[in-house]
């Protein structure tokens, strides 16, 4: 979410929209309905979730009471009836029960702290232990919970955790009551401590022992007694710098006002820049305003692209890994030859379009992962929902 600070941002707004929430709905619905919302309405940051037992007309109409409290922030909607994920937890509907199982994005490596990495031994060894603490926390049913502690257990050792460790990690947690696992604690108030930093490397000696054991020549001073006391001194370690830091650095733009732009890339040969449309900024059919990320062309990859039909408006959003002009030779081909179409909207172009249309790059991922490129796609189509993505 960008800085430090930026949760305690999106925290405040929230709860400021919460309340106006709760006027709109006392108004327009009545206190009855007004309390069944305050009673069920659950949020972390900007994460929603809520039990609806009224009919699927009332929470439309919630949800664009929703959408009305501020023009600048939308929400989207998922419903299911069966299960729903709500951040990392899998909520699902068994009869009259709510079971809960682990949920994880699709974009999930499962990269763990890798073993053998230069990190100090107590960090490395207690992974195994909260992980596995965090599935007996989440997962109530033993069949179930048991399936997905073999399931961490393959993770890990994919990152060199020892077997045996692992192992003992699980009996642990599995030993700890569920009564205990989700019953919070509260944190003891924290002293002021004096840290004594260093950059971790395993062939360092453990100079903090060393320095421990001199505090009393400080405390000979009066004046630094008081200071140094032995129980508010901790040991404290940097994390060392890695290869990638060593080799790199952050990248900064000259210009600082520099607007990122959509144009043709002028080759004569080029067949899609005929097609694509310029600028920096794209207006969808809903009236929403989108500004680029990154100067892109038609031989620019990993994209998101809207298609516009020029007949009757409508949208059809895309992603490509390869580039742009090769993706357009290939729906082209496609709006042509009905035998060799693959997606729906391509009838439309036809149809509608009389084979022709526009194409506007919007967004540019930054890396090469499929997943992560039709994640994005997905995300825009929920935000924007072209009407050609639902054929």
């Amino acid at each position: 979410m960008g800085t430090k600070v930026a949760p305690t941002y999106a925290t405040l707004v929230m709860g400021f929209l919460e309340e106006k929430l709760y006027r709109k709905v006392d108004t327009q619905y009545g206190t009855v309905f007004g309390e069944y919302i305050r009673t069920n309405w659950r949020r972390y940051l900007d994460d929603c979730f809520i039990f609806w037992s009224k009919t699927e007309e009332e929470l439309i109409h919630f949800h664009q009471l929703l959408n009305d409290i501020h023009p600048s922030i939308q929400f989207t909607m998922d419903m299911q009836e069966e299960k729903l994920p709500f951040l990392d937890i899998m909520i699902i509907k068994k009869d009259n029960d709510i079971i809960t199982d682990l949920f994880y994005k699709k974009t999930d490596s499962h990269q763990y702290l890798i073993f053998n990495s230069c990190h100090p031994s107590h960090t490395k060894r207690n992974i195994p232990y909260n992980l596995a603490r965090r599935v007996c926390t989440i997962v109530l049913e033993s069949s179930l919970r048991d399936k997905r502690l073999e399931e961490l257990k393959s993770f890990l050792i994919k990152q060199q955790y020892p077997e045996k460790l692992i192992d003992a990690a699980i009996i642990k947690a599995k030993n700890i009551p569920i009564t205990e696992l989700r019953t919070s604690k509260e944190k003891p108030e924290q002293k002021d401590v004096i840290p004594f930093v260093v950059t971790h490397n395993p062939k360092n000696e453990k100079i903090f022992n060393v320095a421990k054991q001199f505090l009393p020549i400080l405390h000979q001073s009066p004046s630094l007694r008081s200071l140094f006391k032995p129980q508010d001194f901790i040991h404290s370690r940097r994390q060392p710098l890695n290869l990638k830091k060593l080799l790199t650095r952050a990248k900064f733009s000259s210009n600082p006002d520099e607007t990122f732009k959509v144009s043709k890339c002028l080759d004569p040969r080029c067949g899609t820049c005929k097609f694509i449309l310029e600028g920096d900024t794209f207006k969808f059919k809903s009236g929403r305003i989108f500004r680029v990320n990154e100067n892109m062309t038609c031989k620019s990859k990993n994209l998101i692209y809207c298609m516009t039909c020029p007949s009757c408006g409508e949208e059809y959003i895309g992603q490509t890994g390869t580039k742009l002009a090769d993706r357009v030779r290939v729906h082209k081909q496609q709006i042509k030859d009905p035998t060799v179409r693959n997606t729906p909207c391509s009838a439309h172009f036809d149809n509608c379009g009389h084979g022709k249309f526009t194409i506007f790059p919007f967004y540019k991922v930054k890396s090469d992962n499929e997943n992560l490129r039709r994640a994005k796609e997905h995300f825009f189509i929920n935000i924007f929902k072209p009407k050609l993505n639902r054929l």
